[in-house]
């Protein structure tokens, strides 16, 4: 039994270190303005971590999001956020989210969100935008944890 959690910590944090790793390809010098720190937000806090493009297509999301909502990886990269909400999503927590990003700038806020079955789930979400040097957006990060 001893082996089997200390070979199943050690596969998390295999695919935790595989996630920071891509989260540094993406990212490369860009700025993200927020002094949170990707680690402690995977590792301490196991939030949901996704990274969209500036036209807010999904380029990576970590392996946790199976745990929250059902989805794999796979099935979300190139497709928006916009594909967890539904009926029961609140439309003006989508004004708030929609109206930051017309802006460029973060939010924080909880939603109503669907499973990939269907059933729905709360969703706290902190949203960053991320600039490159030339204050440019280049891409979106949200935290999201299930509230």
């Amino acid at each position: 039994m001893c082996w089997d959690i200390f070979i199943e910590a050690t596969n998390r944090r295999e695919i935790l270190k595989n996630d920071l790793l891509k989260f540094k390809s993406i990212l490369g010098d860009n700025e993200m303005k927020t002094s949170i720190s990707l680690e402690n937000t995977l590792v301490w806090q196991n939030k949901i971590i996704v990274i969209t493009d500036n036209k807010l297509q999904i380029l990576h999301a970590t392996e946790n999001m199976y745990a929250m909502n059902g989805y794999r990886l796979e099935e979300v990269i190139g497709k928006s956020p916009k594909m967890f909400q539904g009926e029961k999503t609140e439309v003006t927590e989508r004004m708030k989210i929609r109206k930051a990003i017309e802006h460029q700038t973060t939010f924080e806020t909880t939603i109503t969100n669907y499973k990939k079955d269907g059933a729905i789930y709360r969703c706290h979400i902190e949203g960053y935008p991320v600039f490159d040097k030339n204050g440019k957006l280049v891409n979106f990060i949200a935290m999201e944890i299930a509230a």
